[in-house]
């Protein structure tokens, strides 16, 4: 079976606990409650389970949707902390460890972590860790200056940077200040490479498009169509938050005031510290 993962089962047989399903390679016998199976399940059905692992450390079904796989980069919110770790909702009944010692800072319930999931070799139990490093990709030829990808941090270097995860796969950094960028921990964004050195496997990045005219290209269309839904005016300057920004254009503030700029200078919008205005009738 693929713990940790969904699994492709046929159904055996049902008894009063509920179903034993056999994944499709007929090696492994797993039982799946009743509580979590279709009404109208029977024996001989095919049906896509996810197996993990009960109190007790034996496989178990479930048709409930986990939030992330074994093997893959997760953002999961900490339901809970004791004197063993934090316990963290992936959408099963049973929440995941995230033991202390792989921990990068104290956690509180409440919060989001970025870790990556994985089968514990001593225990043979399914884990997880905010210690990323060891499980990026370090070939990185598919990836090209200019090139959008999805961004997920994962480490604030206070003052300095933040650490993101590309694809789902890849590292990077984008240097700046974090606060100016308004993303915290566990936020996803669009990001596009700015630099790559091969031979280190370092990847810079950058929160707008690589040039100003790919800025201008990528984001005029849609913040004049805001202008004209909200009858040519947005309360947006410069004392507006990066988070205001970010949140409504999906931005950098410093390349939300260039764009505003340019489209300034070329009689299209009017600036004012109460916020933008299209200048032409709409």
């Amino acid at each position: 079976m693929f713990l940790g993962n969904y699994n492709d089962c046929i159904v055996l047989e049902e008894l009063p606990q509920g179903f034993y399903v056999e994944t499709q390679n007929g090696k492994d016998r797993v039982l799946l409650p009743g509580s979590k199976a279709p009404k109208d399940l029977k024996p001989g059905d095919e049906i896509n389970l996810f197996i993990y692992l009960d109190n007790e450390a034996r496989p178990i079904a479930t048709t409930q949707k986990a939030k992330a796989c074994v093997d893959e980069f997760a953002v999961l919110k900490v339901k809970d902390v004791n004197n063993v770790g934090a316990f963290l909702d992936w959408g099963l009944d049973k929440d995941l460890i995230l033991p202390f010692n792989n921990q990068l800072g104290d956690l509180q319930k409440g919060d989001a972590c970025v870790v990556r999931i994985f089968i514990d070799e001593k225990s043979g139990r399914i884990s997880t860790t905010e210690k990323l490093r060891r499980y990026f990709d370090r070939e990185i030829s598919e990836l090209k200056e200019g090139m959008e990808v999805s961004l997920v941090a994962y480490d604030f270097q206070e003052e300095r940077c933040i650490d993101f995860v590309i694809n789902k796969r890849w590292t990077g950094r984008l240097y700046c200040d974090p606060v100016s960028t308004g993303l915290r921990i566990g936020d996803s964004c669009t990001g596009y490479i700015h630099s790559i050195k091969e031979e280190e496997s370092l990847i810079a990045l950058s929160l707008s498009p690589i040039g100003f005219n790919a800025l201008v290209d990528k984001h005029k269309d849609s913040l004049l169509k805001a202008l004209k839904e909200n009858n040519g005016f947005l309360p947006f300057s410069d004392d507006s938050s990066p988070e205001e920004i970010r949140k409504n254009f999906g931005m950098s503030k410093k390349g939300f005031k260039k764009l505003a700029g340019k489209l300034w200078k070329q009689g299209i919008l009017d600036l004012s510290p109460e916020g933008i205005r299209y200048i032409n009738q709409i």
